[in-house]
């Protein structure tokens, strides 16, 4: 030791105690953690959230910079590569969650997830209607219970009925993003299955970044859903072929050792179940599936009987049969556990799933969607497929041809997927590209085969390349090196293919990420209109704060600006993208503000009027004077027609005004009497319907509150007297000064 230099000895010690301080650091990590769970809150307060998040993304460094970790992970160029490309996917599809709720734009989204709340809210897990499967809408009731479980710790809810909407879809369109990012990744598996690393890499950098594909994680419906589980489905039908693409060198995952035959058929026949679970038109994987059946009987009638079947046709073909058969036989049983697994209950609602499966047809075939149909559909997909990216759809559209011409037994495969779903889409006169989400993977598959192809043949001629690309000119060596380098080709392609894609994908994210027109239209009336005010809404256009009344349902047009007026409407909104008529709407005047998309968001294009209804002060009414609650509350006066028909409603507007501050929150009744003082209609509502309860009230405050009085059918005509007044609900005491308030006859007629 004492020959032993002292820097060496120095730098061992060091990395001693590096190694030392390595290998606790997990455990004091995860203690700290445990802590700071266990300490929550009430001791940490506001850092409680900050600290255990921080905790725990070091405790996770720490046990990944492990040397016995780091030994174990094999980082390579492709698992980089798809470790950025799943990133960039997870981004896109997570970015914009919160796209436009509280309001639904997407016309199909409650059609699973309000299906999910109503099973967890009532326990009756029988579907409504079977025009999706039911696959995903059982996954749906697992995230609607753990959300659930998550405001039930936060203190939000009580029971499933509690359930707030608005956060409940967040958590439901992750899922949706979640499988779109599993989506990509499926991709990348299929494609270098069939076609090598190189192959799969850049199909999944295509559909990771497309437009259409992107924008439909965004949203609870099961079109991305069912492209997740025909990419599932596909890579068991796959392994069944035992199509495989030739290995590399630069591959770098080993071959895998392949399951017996047959338990590759049922496996194959589960995936096929399970998409078609998802949505219907997945079904068409059977073909796919009858593809795999016939070339795996070949191979392994061909691997196993090698010797004895050699130049025995007849001996081969005896062989073959019986095989196939118990392929098929063993397939379809697993085609019918994957399908009742994802729809318990076909069997029993068969006769109802047959009906709406015979509604769907007769409405894509016959009926037709008003603003979705085509004479021509197959020109409709591909002037869709030409917006994700106009390279990238003839790229497409060449791979589709070199699987043709080709037919190797992968690109056989392939086509038993985008064959029938092509003839699918362009068979039926209602046109959707949503519908294109499980085909688009397989596009992107045959568009990477035939770039790879493309850039192989190019490396294998580099001097000829270089040569017709340069003229001869001094650059002839560079041109030469480029065009034989296959990882540059491959790259350059990429960002050819892709660039246009994720150009348009980041500004599709952008709009999502931005309020949408009825947001901020909500937005602007929040911050104008008094509590309890009526806002007339043509047929619920926006989603009011509780304090604001809507009234209407009806175009704005049916009324002019006077009669308005007269209800004590102050703001009316018009939805612009109606049939409403210009010169309808010139009788407005020039709205207060419009809310257009222009091409810098989405949502309905809206208009607010301002009616420029009186304040409550200047209103016409008949005075009264009479007071309540010992002079703190006087209705200043009221106003009605005096007449009313049997069936319909008489129009009361009450004009109160607060002397001093109430002390409770009370209930206005309104009775209509008749000369025996019988009552034969009634009302019970609080102020402005309780949007400004009267413990609210300042002294000085005027409120206009409409208490409309329904008449029965059953009221026979004649003269009646209209009372008011006001009393506490928790008691039912009235808090008249004088007794029920006269507010004159009203006539009522037939």
């Amino acid at each position: 030791m004492a020959n032993v230099p002292v820097e060496p000895r120095a730098a061992a010690q060091a990395q001693r105690m590096r190694t030392h301080w390595l290998r606790i650091a997990p455990g004091a990590l995860a203690l700290a953690l445990f802590l700071a769970l266990a300490l929550g809150r009430g001791v940490l307060g506001a850092v409680a959230s900050p600290l255990q998040g921080a905790l725990a993304l070091a405790l996770l460094a720490s046990i990944i910079v492990q040397p016995s970790a780091l030994a174990r992970m094999r980082v390579t160029q492709t698992a980089a590569a798809l470790a950025g490309i799943l990133t960039v996917a997870l981004l896109l599809r997570v970015w914009g969650l919160r796209f436009g709720l509280p309001y639904f734009e997407h016309p199909d989204e409650w059609a699973v997830a309000e299906e999910a709340l109503r099973m967890l809210r009532t326990g009756d897990y029988t579907p409504f209607s079977y025009t999706y499967p039911t696959l995903y809408t059982y996954m749906q009731v697992g995230v609607a219970a753990a959300h659930f479980m998550w405001g039930a710790g936060a203190g939000l809810y009580r029971s499933p009925a509690d359930i707030d909407p608005v956060p409940f879809y967040v958590w439901a369109r992750a899922l949706t993003a979640m499988l779109g990012a599993g989506a990509v990744a499926l991709t990348f598996l299929a494609g270098r299955m069939l076609y090598g690393n190189a192959a799969g890499l850049l199909a999944t950098a295509l559909i990771a970044v497309m437009p259409a594909v992107t924008g439909d994680s965004h949203y609870v419906t099961t079109d991305t859903p069912a492209m997740f589980f025909t990419l599932l489905a596909f890579l068991a039908i796959a392994r069944l072929t035992g199509v495989a693409a030739e290995r590399t060198p630069s591959d770098d995952a080993p071959p895998a050792t392949a399951p017996p035959i047959l338990t590759q058929a049922f496996l194959a026949g589960v995936g096929v179940g399970l998409a078609t679970a998802t949505k219907w038109n997945a079904g068409s994987l059977v073909i796919a599936l009858l593809v795999a059946i016939v070339f795996a009987a070949r191979r392994s009638t061909r691997n196993g009987h090698a010797d004895a079947l050699d130049g025995d046709v007849a001996l081969r073909r005896r062989n073959l049969q019986p095989l196939t058969v118990n392929l098929l036989t063993v397939a379809l049983s697993g085609i019918l556990l994957g399908f009742t697994l994802g729809v318990p209950f076909w069997l029993r609602d068969l006769p109802r799933i047959l009906t709406d499966l015979a509604g769907i047809i007769a409405h894509y075939r016959f009926e037709g969607h008003p603003g979705a149909e085509s004479d021509q559909p197959a020109l409709f997909y591909w002037w869709a497929l030409t917006r994700e990216g106009t390279l990238l759809a003839w790229v497409c559209l060449g791979g589709v041809a070199l699987a043709f011409l080709r037919r190797k037994p992968a690109d056989v495969l392939v086509l038993a997927v985008v064959v029938p779903a092509v003839l699918q889409l362009t068979g039926v006169k209602v046109v959707f590209f949503r519908n294109a989400m499980p085909l688009l993977p397989f596009l992107c598959i045959l568009a990477a085969a035939l770039v790879v192809v493309a850039v192989e043949w190019v490396t294998e001629r580099p001097g000829e390349t270089g040569d017709r690309l340069t003229g001869g000119r001094a650059s002839v060596a560079f041109m030469r090196r480029l065009a034989g380098n296959r990882t540059v080709l491959l790259l350059a392609a990429t960002v050819l293919l892709a660039a246009e894609p994720l150009a348009q994908a980041i500004h599709d994210e952008a709009l999502r990420a931005r309020p949408t027109t009825r947001i901020l239209a909500g937005e602007w009336l929040e911050t104008r209109a008094q509590d309890g005010e009526r806002i007339w809404l043509e047929d619920n256009t926006l989603i009011l704060v509780p304090r604001l009344r809507a009234v209407g349902g009806e175009p704005a047009v049916h009324h002019d600006l006077a009669w308005y007026r007269e209800q004590g409407i102050r703001f009316v909104v018009v939805h612009l993208d109606r049939e409403t008529g210009a010169a309808a709407l010139a009788a407005f005047g020039e709205p207060a503000a419009r809310f257009l998309r222009a091409g810098e968001r989405h949502g309905p294009e809206l208009a607010i009027f301002d009616t420029g209804a009186p304040d409550a002060a200047a209103e016409p009414r008949t005075p009264s004077g009479a007071t309540l609650g010992a002079g703190a509350i006087v209705l200043e006066g009221y106003r009605h027609p005096g007449r009313a028909q049997a069936g319909g409603v008489l129009s009361l507007a009450l004009f109160w005004r607060a002397m001093r501050p109430p002390p409770l929150d009370y209930t206005v009744y309104v009775h209509l009497v008749d000369e025996a003082g019988a009552k034969v209609a009634q009302r019970d509502v609080p102020p402005l319907e309780g949007r400004r309860p009267t413990s609210r009230w300042m002294p000085g405050d005027r409120v206009r509150d409409d208490q409309d009085l329904f008449i029965p059918e059953t009221v026979p005509p004649g003269t009646y007297r209209l009372l008011t007044g006001m009393y506490d609900a928790a008691t039912m005491t009235p808090i008249n000064d004088a007794g029920p308030i006269d507010l004159g006859v009203v006539v009522v007629e037939r």
